[in-house]
């Protein structure tokens, strides 16, 4: 019998598809792929396909060819290999719990991990990654990058087609492209660069670019840019509002909406003419939402539930739960996301808008006990690019905790403490998700400021919308913030330090920040592919916005990861969750 990989028409069955690595523009890539499939009805025994490619790299103006292998036909899929032994098993129901409500099925016009995890199971994009983080084909069954790197030229597979059966077609790539850039919280970001997308055939569609992206082919899943049915969606309406949005919602990838609840429930069911033959093997997904952590512990605990992921729970919760022998859980992984946990003020407001207040107040911030107290496997940040990332830089300042260095610095800076002891005194917002995590950092703030003689008025709110238009309104002092950074700081580091991004929209440049030499290592570190460059701007860049606090840094959270023991093929490394589940399967 014939493996189930190796019908993966886009990367083993179709002998003429090129690969091409992740940030090289070159004008031809690479061999065409060859490779047999088994079909001596030994179950389950993949043949390795020893895949080579060519790709140049631009370095300092000079090409330098280079020559890499994919081992296996899975990963070309951007999946976890399956083993030789373990055959996976078609059907079944995959119980999924989440704590957050979901505005949108839509990820051109919502971020966040509400919107992003069922999203990435109802559209396809064209590109999708693997453990490494390097793009592997999708909907895109290839794609070439000019060698000035002013365009992109991608094959789509042929006769994929959405839920409603009408073919995917290039004119749908462009529609969701625009669709993204438009409406996106962070679509300029990630699109910016794209003045137009050709369409010379139904198969063809060429990304046009005003300069060198070397990021966009990070932003072509389906978390950033899912590819939109515009025969459904193209009407004229309004997209971030469109009722098929919820609303018998057409999609392109995995699995279909059977059923929807806004916010609360959501039933997904196995689409029989995915374009990845043999996939998915899961036949249906049942995704609801808890109200409470309680709640979601005894479920998981008594085999109610198979899935958590990107589990928000305390760290008693999972020693909880790791003394069940049928659970996994999982610390690590996701190591697309790259989170930030950071202390942010309104540098509109006296007295944050002073760089030496800041630096003091970073003086008297208790990282190391926060970690402890957390216990969750949290670890202290001291930038604002993750450490698993390849533009990460650890050449910037260090505050370390030092009460009198911090009081002192004060007093140097006017604020001197007045006959109760008070230098000044502010609101600090609190974020709702994760709650308790939250709690343990402000009350750890609250305490340490107090030792300095600065008071901190810890507001909560009742919801996620509440504490957004607080920050949103520019009126408030300081806020615990969190973003994820993602795969490349273009699409999650950018948003929060660029001039141009300073607006009234959550997860953007709200705390007001403007530096013009930022804006520009920003921005010639968006536009060459050239690696140690982008690295040495990067670096440049962290070790400006560090020495200036513009947010200031805290923790670099851990993802955690709960499920069945049954449950196989779970994805834990790249974008984990936020990728598609069509490897998953139940072994029961």
């Amino acid at each position: 019998m014939s493996c189930p990989i190796s019908k993966i028409r886009h990367s083993v069955a179709r002998t003429s598809t090129l690969f091409m690595y992740a940030g090289a523009p070159s004008g031809l890539l690479s061999e065409p792929l060859n490779s047999s499939v088994p079909s001596s009805g030994k179950a389950a025994i993949c043949q390795t396909a020893q895949i080579s490619r060519r790709y140049n790299m631009q370095v300092s103006g000079v090409l330098k060819s280079a020559r890499t292998t994919l081992l296996t036909a899975a990963v070309l899929a951007g999946t976890l290999a399956i083993s030789a032994t373990a055959e996976p098993k078609p059907g079944g129901t995959l119980n999924v719990t989440s704590i957050s409500k979901w505005r949108t099925l839509n990820s051109a016009v919502q971020s966040g991990t509400a919107t992003g995890l069922p999203a990435s199971q109802i559209f396809a994009g064209l590109l999708r990654v693997d453990e490494a983080l390097q793009p592997q084909p999708y909907l895109a069954e290839s794609w070439s990058i000019a060698e000035d790197g002013l365009s992109v030229t991608f094959k789509l597979v042929e006769d994929a087609r959405f839920h409603d059966g009408e073919l995917i077609t290039s004119e749908d790539v462009k529609f969701s492209l625009l669709a993204s850039k438009t409406n996106h919280p962070f679509g300029m970001a990630m699109f910016g660069t794209v003045t137009d997308v050709a369409t010379p055939d139904p198969q063809t569609a060429v990304f046009e670019l005003s300069a060198p992206t070397p990021s966009l082919l990070a932003s072509l899943q389906p978390l950033f840019m899912p590819v939109l049915p515009s025969h459904v969606l193209d009407d004229g309406q309004e997209l971030n509002t469109h009722p098929r949005n919820n609303e018998d919602v057409v999609g392109s990838g995995p699995f279909k909406v059977a059923s929807h609840v806004p916010g609360e429930k959501l039933e997904l069911v196995r689409n029989d003419d995915y374009f990845i033959e043999g996939r998915p093997y899961l036949d249906k997904i049942l995704y609801t939402r808890s109200r409470n952590t309680t709640t979601q512990v005894l479920e998981l605990d008594r085999g109610a539930l198979d899935y958590y992921p990107v589990a928000f729970l305390s760290s008693q919760d999972f020693s909880r739960l790791k003394k069940n022998p049928e659970l996994t859980v999982h610390q690590g992984g996701h190591g697309a996301m790259g989170p930030i946990f950071f202390l942010e003020y309104n540098l509109r407001k006296e007295p944050f808008d002073r760089l030496e207040v800041r630096q003091a107040l970073a003086h008297a911030i208790d990282k190391t006990r926060m970690v402890q107290i957390l216990a969750g496997g949290d670890e202290e940040a001291i930038t604002f690019i993750h450490k698993d990332n390849p533009f990460y830089s650890d050449d910037v300042p260090v505050y370390e905790f030092d009460l009198d260095k911090a009081a002192a610095m004060l007093d140097e800076a006017g604020l001197t403490a007045g006959s109760d002891g008070i230098r000044f005194s502010f609101a600090l917002e609190m974020p709702t998700w994760g709650r308790n995590r939250q709690t343990i950092i402000a009350e750890t703030i609250k305490q340490t400021f107090k030792e300095i003689g600065v008071e901190v008025d810890i507001r909560t709110h009742p919801d996620f919308g509440s504490w957004v238009n607080r920050v949103t309104s520019f009126e408030y002092d300081a806020t615990l913030n969190e973003t994820l950074g993602y795969s490349d700081p273009v699409i999650g580091v950018h948003r929060s330090f660029l001039c141009s991004n300073i607006r009234p929209v959550i997860w953007s440049n709200t705390e007001g920040y403007c530096n013009e030499e930022v804006d520009k290592l920003l921005q010639l570190a968006s536009t060459t592919y050239d690696m140690d460059e982008r690295k040495d701007y990067y670096a440049q860049f962290q070790k400006t916005v560090v020495e200036e606090l513009a947010l200031t840094p805290m923790l670099v959270p851990s993802f955690w990861t709960v499920f069945s023991s049954d449950v196989k093929n779970i994805p834990l490394e790249g974008w984990g969750a936020y990728g598609p589940w069509d490897n998953v399967y139940l072994d029961r």
